[in-house]
């Protein structure tokens, strides 16, 4: 397993897997690991969850995560939380995606697909278990479930780092991943 490397905030020397400090505003302190980085930026990724909150108010799942009241809480709240130096750096805010933190295993067929790749890092069981409030959390990630499978649920990263999914009303943890420009 790597060794975190600190580093100031010089977007110009960040690598996969080194950290940021971030203080959000109403939130608290927490460190942001970089998880890819490319021309367009830096993916950085919450090591903890930073609060709870639900999907949606409603228990449906209808236009997916773009539709969502998390998405819309995560640019309206948690980004204004930011740091004014961070934030004016910040080109996008959300969740991770199933392909993220778990790749496009069996269980990943019962989601609306995405494109992603593995992050290196959560191929460790361990880099997807979570803490809120030192208390083991599971946490949101974007996939809504197909139609065939629910028109109610969302796909999360349960407490022992398993994958399964639930009800979009219920308030569970948010690991926000965030893109810096370069």
């Amino acid at each position: 397993m790597k060794v975190a490397r600190k580093v100031q905030f010089k977007t110009n020397e960040i690598c996969v897997g080194d950290q940021i400090n971030v203080k959000l505003h109403g939130f608290g302190r927490f460190t942001a690991t970089a998880q890819k980085v490319t021309d367009k930026g830096i993916l950085f990724l919450f090591d903890e969850v930073v609060a709870r909150h639900p999907m949606n108010e409603s228990n449906i799942n209808k236009g997916g995560f773009d539709g969502s009241d998390m998405k819309r809480w995560l640019n309206e709240v948690v980004l204004r939380a930011f740091p004014d130096k961070l934030r004016n750096k910040v080109t996008e805010i959300t969740l991770p995606t199933y392909g993220e933190v778990f790749g496009h295993d069996d269980f990943y067929e019962n989601f609306e697909p995405d494109n992603d790749e593995q992050f290196e890092m959560m191929k460790r069981r361990g880099n997807r278990v979570c803490d809120f409030e030192d208390d083991w959390c599971w946490w949101w990630l974007r996939n809504a479930t197909k139609e065939s499978v629910s028109s109610a649920y969302f796909a999360y990263v349960g407490s022992l780092g398993n994958t399964t999914c639930d009800a979009a009303s219920v308030s569970c943890g948010v690991r926000p991943e965030f893109w810096l420009v370069r």
